[in-house]
């Protein structure tokens, strides 16, 4: 979706793997956090965001930033700074049970990053990076009894986000119960909307 309207794509998930993997002192406190399976603090990753996005585009989608009201509040105000504002907040609706089914299976190469799913999108060959042929890996925020606790967290951090963006307006729905495929029509059908708002 980021090549195809042109945006830069800014995963924050992505960018605390880049940060660990520069064993910095900034990647080190990311490292501890998501070793725990816990969301990584508000500080932290608003810093992050920060550093690798906001200084460096002007035309990104953030892809797991914000994840709490205190996120929210902060990237409000960095993008105040630079008077910028959000064009709209997608929201992908997916029943727990099914979340959990999803996150168990996840795996990631060890050299690029590249994510896979043993059931959903497995790679050609079993444990090899199609893009760069490294070692696939389960992620360490994948086992079941972190994910429940991740889902936990999110329920009590993240979940008032939806009424906080509706609230203002900005909140776009995307059933995600659905295949990729179709879950990739929803989201480009609303970006195309988006794009098309902008330009009148």
């Amino acid at each position: 979706m980021a090549e195809e309207f042109d945006l830069e794509h800014a995963s924050t998930g992505n960018m605390f793997r880049q940060a660990v993997s520069e064993d910095s002192g900034l990647g080190e406190k990311v490292r501890s956090w998501l070793d725990a399976g816990k969301l990584v603090p508000d500080e932290l990753t608003a810093r992050v965001v920060g550093e690798l996005v906001l200084e460096r585009w002007q035309s990104f989608i953030l892809d797991g930033f914000p994840r709490t009201i205190p996120q929210a509040e902060m990237l409000d105000g960095m993008l105040r700074e630079r008077e910028q504002s959000l064009d709209a907040v997608l929201y992908f609706d997916l029943e727990e049970e099914t979340a959990i089914e999803r996150l168990t299976g996840r795996l990631v190469c060890k050299e690029c990053g590249e994510n896979y799913h043993r059931l959903f999108m497995p790679a050609r060959r079993c444990g090899v990076c199609d893009r760069c042929g490294g070692e696939l890996s389960v992620r360490t925020d994948s086992s079941k009894e972190v994910v429940r606790d991740r889902l936990a967290e999110y329920d009590e951090k993240t979940r008032p986000l939806v009424p906080y963006y509706e609230r203002r307006g900005l909140l776009r729905r995307v059933d995600a119960s659905q295949g990729p495929d179709a879950v990739s029509r929803e989201t480009r059908a609303l970006l195309t909307g988006l794009t098309a708002r902008q330009q009148t």
